[in-house]
């Protein structure tokens, strides 16, 4: 998603400029659409526009590609922007902000599973646990349970937990060597084990 501020004198230029960044995009592998949204009066001052990729890797093609930093220098009255990469699958549990040119690329599907894994399981097995006293049927228990994991997840988990736990992981540095993944992956490994092993004794021993 990117956002400019535009001069009302300069709408058709920005226009014109957005057509041809448009037409360039569509030619890369995995593009799946555009749309662009004009600023509304009292609500918004700025015009979004919207490009959709299949995968991280497809749209961080188009960000670090050649073709655009021409386009993006034709359109260089238009250069003061906001990007912001979001990963559809999770909404804003994985949502990236960036100023100016480049933005780091949202995480594979593969790592945001792992990390939603990561928060979910301790969010479930605490909840489970605090609403067990009232004895709820199956069916009510998960009905609550599921709209209360959904709420501590989006503004408790992922913000505070996960997202600081596995930030470099989930979004590493350019120059990130390669064991820095191997590094993620354990960070993984270990706060489920800790999890498990609290859960166990919780549950079971105590």
């Amino acid at each position: 998603m990117v956002t400019h501020r535009v001069h009302p004198n300069q709408v058709d230029d920005f226009l014109a400029w957005q057509h041809r960044m448009v037409q360039e995009e569509s030619k890369f592998d995995g593009f799946r659409g555009t749309e662009l949204f004009r600023p509304i009066e009292g609500l918004q001052e700025e015009w979004t526009t919207l490009y959709r990729y299949d995968s991280a890797e497809h749209l961080d093609a188009w960000l670090t590609s050649p073709q655009r930093q021409v386009i993006l220098a034709e359109g260089e009255k238009f250069s003061d922007f906001k990007l912001h990469t979001i990963d559809n699958s999770f909404g804003s549990w994985f949502a990236f902000e960036g100023n100016g040119k480049e933005a780091p690329p949202p995480p594979s599907e593969t790592r945001t599973s792992l990390a939603v894994w990561v928060g979910l399981y301790p969010t479930v097995v605490l909840l489970t646990l605090a609403l067990s006293p009232l004895h709820m049927p199956l069916w009510t228990g998960l009905l609550v349970g599921n709209l209360l994991s959904s709420f501590l997840m989006s503004f408790l988990t992922m913000p505070y937990y996960v997202n600081p736990l596995l930030g470099r992981w989930l979004r590493p540095a350019p120059d990130e060597p390669a064991r820095a993944n191997l590094r993620g992956l354990g960070v993984v490994v270990a706060a489920m084990a800790f999890w498990a092993v609290v859960f166990y004794l919780v549950t079971v021993r105590f």
